[in-house]
């Protein structure tokens, strides 16, 4: 073997003398991060020690006092107060309202009150109040008249499609003044006798409120599936839920909440806006509301204005029947829809009596109405 000649030696000479000098700064950076953490854990075990003395120099005005009063003395809980809610005009904006409670705890008063501060007219869907139940205002299906309610529940769905083209074509601008308000009693009995109960529910809850139509769902269950919302959180998402009486109390206790349990027991005002405390206006305010709201300005129909005065009536089923026949234009066309709908296969009689409504002395004024119909749209029944 030859040896490396001088240069090479020199240079691998070199080359050893900077790896020693790489090796040698890396060294060094270990040994002075290895000081420091030593440094660090001398700092932190300093502090857990001096922590420790501190706690025993604190307990030391307690020298001689028995230990069961130093931790009652410690132990005190602060609650914090609760947020109470009491505009709920502001409080439901954007959204629609399901109002839930036992018979007697002022449902219908805070539904109607509701409706005339909102503003706007107001239709009743209700199969078992009395006459003075809803008085001054448009109440569909008395008596359980299923068909009646699904008519209505027809014209409202057209007149949702029509609020929003407007919309559409000429802006927001356009739908003021034209607000209208939508009361169902007992809304989970409607979805299972209603054809249409829940494609009336979904959109209105979807696009209700964009076009000036307020629904306000009352019922004594507060059970999802009831409302034929199982499986539709998305739906369910869009209805403010308000709870009254002893459901809000079986709310708040599903809460675990025992501070708004109590606040709950106060008063009869006090209620559930979802999981918030919301208290009502006094219960003679909400009634005088309804009483001054139904005997003047919501009326059925009144922005008809060229349409004549009708006879009142205690049926007011027969009383939206002879509205449909005095006006002749968009009812016009959802009574035409319906009848091809409900009527395919029926006979003429069945038409005007299970699908029209008409029957006993009224039943020729149905047949008078078929017939109008069917020259209107050029249609024949097949």
């Amino acid at each position: 073997m030859h040896l490396p000649d001088g240069k090479t030696l020199l240079r691998y000479c070199a080359w050893g003398v900077g790896r020693v000098l790489f090796s040698a700064s890396l060294f060094g950076v270990n040994i002075t991060r290895a000081t420091f953490k030593f440094g660090v854990w001398l700092c932190d075990g300093f502090e857990n020690g001096v922590k420790r003395l501190l706690k025993v120099y604190d307990a030391l005005p307690y020298a001689g006092t028995p230990i069961t009063q130093v931790i009652e003395a410690s132990a005190v809980v602060v609650e914090e107060p609760l947020e109470i809610i009491t505009d709920i005009i502001s409080a439901i904006e954007g959204k629609q309202v399901m109002i839930i409670g036992e018979m007697g705890t002022g449902k219908s008063t805070l539904a109607q009150y509701l409706a005339y501060t909102v503003g706007g007219r107001v239709r009743v869907y209700e199969c078992e109040g009395t006459p003075t139940d809803w008085q001054g205002l448009e109440v569909i299906g008395e008596g359980e008249n299923w068909t009646a309610i699904e008519l209505g529940m027809a014209e409202d769905l057209e007149d949702l499609s029509n609020q929003l083209k407007i919309r559409t074509e000429r802006g927001d601008g356009a739908l003021a003044g034209t607000e209208r308000v939508m009361i169902a009693e007992e809304y989970p009995e409607l979805v299972s006798k209603v054809a249409s109960s829940g494609e009336w529910l979904e959109r209105h809850a979807r696009r209700g409120r964009k076009a000036k139509r307020f629904t306000v769902l009352l019922s004594q269950y507060d059970r999802v599936a009831a409302w034929g919302l199982e499986g539709k959180s998305d739906l369910a998402d869009a209805f403010y839920r308000i709870r009254l009486g002893k459901k809000a109390l079986a709310h708040a206790k599903s809460l675990k909440n025992e501070q708004l349990i109590n606040w709950l027991k106060l008063d009869q005002s006090h209620c559930l806006l979802d999981d918030q405390p919301l208290k009502l206006p006094p219960y003679r305010e909400m009634k005088a509301a309804a009483l001054r709201g139904g005997s003047t300005i919501f009326q059925p129909y009144a922005d008809n204005v060229n349409k004549p005065e009708k006879p009142a009536e205690n049926d007011l089923k027969t009383a939206h029947q002879a509205d449909f026949t005095e006006n002749c234009s968009d009812n016009d066309r959802v009574l035409w829809r319906l009848i091809v709908r409900f009527g395919e296969g029926k006979s003429d009689s069945t038409i005007v009596t299970e699908v029209l409504g008409f029957t006993g002395k009224r039943y020729s004024e149905g047949v008078a109405l078929l017939e109008r119909l069917r020259k209107q749209f050029g249609g024949t029944k097949e």
